[in-house]
């Protein structure tokens, strides 16, 4: 007996597959893809097709609240992932700050123009969560954000720079103050000192949403990054 095949059957299971295989693609992705990139991903048997007709198939997926449709970004196919924008912009926020804490100005720069418009709110919310760092502010510059807390030796190392200039300035050697402030630190009298007056750190100041566009937009001391080296502080 010689079975019929339905093709509508046929057609059905083949869309089925290719849908699958695009969420595959998509799921494995850790930012959105082009058309292109997705085809190159796919099973051997769907690299035939052509860019127009896996385009239908996606842009269905996208009405269907599936996928998601990105702007084009440095290439002139549009983009889709299975994840909205709000994921793919935290995930542009702290693969920029891995490189260090940056003003909202600067990282705001750095990201994509599309991504500029919801960023700050993202941001907001990351800070809110304890996924992203408020910076206190450093001298005249504003405050900073970073995928990690606030290093306190980053902030006394700038000062400390500037407190062995000014006494060198009155006659004191680079040796002297540095015995000097060794001793300072080890004595219970300022320990005592210290504790009495300290401050509440970035990590206690509440982290709601806020807005970063009001921040000083002058930069953080050059001397803020620098190792603490006193014959570099005196000759600066």
């Amino acid at each position: 007996m010689t079975q019929v095949i339905d093709p509508s059957h046929t057609e059905t299971a083949t869309g089925t597959d290719l849908v699958d295989a695009v969420q595959q693609v998509l799921r494995a992705s850790d930012e959105p893809l082009t058309l292109s990139k997705i085809r190159a991903h796919l099973p051997g048997r769907f690299r035939g097709m052509g860019l127009e007709e896996l385009a239908e198939v996606l842009h269905r997926q996208v009405a269907a609240n599936v996928l998601w449709q990105y702007p084009k970004y440095r290439s002139q196919q549009d983009r889709f992932w299975d994840r909205p924008m709000a994921v793919h912009i935290t995930t542009l926020l702290h693969s920029t700050l891995q490189e260090g804490p940056l003003a909202w100005s600067e990282l705001r720069r750095k990201l994509p123009a599309y991504a500029q418009a919801q960023a700050e709110a993202v941001l907001a919310e990351q800070v809110a969560q304890g996924a992203l760092y408020r910076h206190p502010k450093a001298g005249r510059g504003g405050e900073r954000f970073g995928v990690r807390p606030a290093d306190p030796k980053d902030y006394l190392r700038a000062e400390l720079l500037d407190v062995f200039r000014r006494l060198a300035q009155l006659g004191f050697s680079q040796a002297q103050l540095r015995a000097g402030a060794l001793e300072l630190l080890h004595e219970e009298e300022w320990a005592q000192t210290a504790t009495a007056g300290e401050q509440p750190t970035a990590q206690s100041t509440p982290a709601g949403p806020a807005s970063f566009t009001d921040e000083a937009r002058s930069e953080t001391p050059a001397g803020a990054g620098a190792e603490l080296n006193p014959e570099t502080a005196q000759e600066r």
